[in-house]
Formats: structure tokens, sequence, C-alpha cells
């Protein structure tokens, strides 16, 4: 396993391993200029289906040597849904968030959200957030892409998922993350959704909304783009432990 950790990984999703695969442009030229790789070295495709190929390359192609099925990805899905913030810390949260370990990011524009996105470039940004999963992927070992979507506000992403706990600044709040998370882990769930709200908080009638939904990190203020990372952590770190020990125990 150690010696697949420390190949150059490029994600080819869907791609056919059962013969020599033409490398994209924009993957060769990292491996080639960036990294100073030649035909004969090895390298690591992964098709986002979970599995590792161990390749030769020669020239733009990556010729298939060996497959193998890295347990890098959590049993325990955690789906990140983003108020949106500025796109710097956007780009910062999906990143981290990547690195982590999140299998989903869902985007929503909340009442108090600085950035509101013109549906013509909607597209454009889309693919570059996209990049940055697929880069930060790359760097951390995930076998899987995490997956990026857009719904229009705060009551979709209720909608869609009713059960989500979210991180919320209103005083008072009893409740904490790792309550409800440890609640979840400790049920055998398969995972959790976590709404993360916008760089000027939560506007009353969306709190009104959210109801007994709501918990707390803790007693410090976050930024949305630590926020989110820091609450994903949590749970998966918890989760993570929690597989350990009943592992042991069995």
């Amino acid at each position: 396993m150690s010696s697949h950790r420390a190949l150059p990984r490029v994600f080819l999703p869907g791609a056919a391993m059962d013969s020599p695969v033409e490398l994209p442009r924009e993957e060769f030229e990292k491996l080639h200029k960036v990294l100073r790789l030649k035909s004969g070295d090895r390298i690591a495709v992964l098709p986002n289906d979970g599995s590792l190929w161990t390749c030769r390359l020669e020239g733009r192609s990556a010729v298939p040597e060996e497959q193998t099925f890295p347990k890098t990805e959590s049993e325990f899905a955690v789906t990140l849904l983003q108020a949106l913030p500025k796109a710097d810390r956007l780009e910062t949260s999906l990143r981290m968030g990547t690195e982590i370990g999140v299998r989903k990011f869902v985007l929503f524009s909340s009442e108090r959200s600085v950035v509101r996105w013109e549906p013509g470039k909607l597209e454009s940004k889309l693919l570059r957030f996209r990049t940055i999963i697929r880069e930060a992927a790359e760097q951390s070992f995930r076998s899987v892409l995490p997956e990026l979507t857009v719904i229009p506000d705060l009551k979709a992403a209720l909608a869609e998922y009713p059960d989500a706990t979210v991180l919320s600044e209103r005083e008072g709040i009893e409740s904490t993350l790792w309550d409800a998370a440890s609640a979840r882990i400790a049920y055998d769930e398969s995972g959790m959704a976590l709404i993360i709200g916008p760089e000027g908080g939560w506007a009353p009638h969306e709190l009104e909304a959210i109801g007994d939904r709501g918990v707390t990190l803790g007693p410090l203020v976050l930024r949305t783009d630590t926020a989110g990372p820091a609450a994903a952590a949590a749970v998966l770190f918890g989760a993570y432990a929690a597989s350990r020990k009943n592992s042991f125990s069995t």
C-alpha cells in the first residue's frame, strides 16, 4: 500500500483499463512538465470506481499493470451543504472537504449570501470547482471523486435532506455536532448531511425553518470556510475511530 500511496495519481473517470489509455493533455503535461516523469515511470490511474490501476507511462499513454482497491473512502458518507460564500472561501471549503473525505458537496444560496451567481456563468464556475475537487482528491489518495451539485436555497436543502444537521450560531443551543454525529454512528447509520451557513449568518426566517436541527461546534465563532471542513473532520474521524474499535472487538 505504501508504494501505491507514493505514486503520482490521475483520475480518469470511466476509463476502460483493459488496454493502454491515452492521458488527457492537461494530465500528461502535469506529469511530464511539472513532475518530470518520462516513459517507463509508474503512475496510478483512478477510474473513479473505487479501484486503482498501477500503470507504466509510455509516451502519452498509461499502460495498465495491476489493479488494487485501496480502502481510503469512509463507509460513513458525509454530505456537506454549503451556503454560498465568496469564491476564494468556497474553493478552500471544497479543497479541504475533499481532502478530509466528504462524499458530496451541495451548494445553495441563502438570504445573507454575499455571492449571487449569474445563470450564464454557472457552468464555468462548476468546471473550476470540479477541477479543485479532482486535484485535491488526487493529492489525498481518494479513490472516488466527491459529487458537486447546486440547489436553489435553504428551503430546497431542508426538503431534499430532511434529516440534515445544521450548524447554527444561535445563542443557547445545547445540542452539539458530536451529539448528533455519535447517535448516527452508534446506530450504524450510513452517513449524515451537514448544512453550513453563509458569512453573514442565518437570517431570522431561516433560523425558524432550521428549528431543532441546529447544533453548535463549540463556543468559538468560525468562518464559513473553516466550519464546514472542521465539522466534516469531526464526524469522519469519529466514524473512523468507531469502526476501528468495532473491528478490534469482534
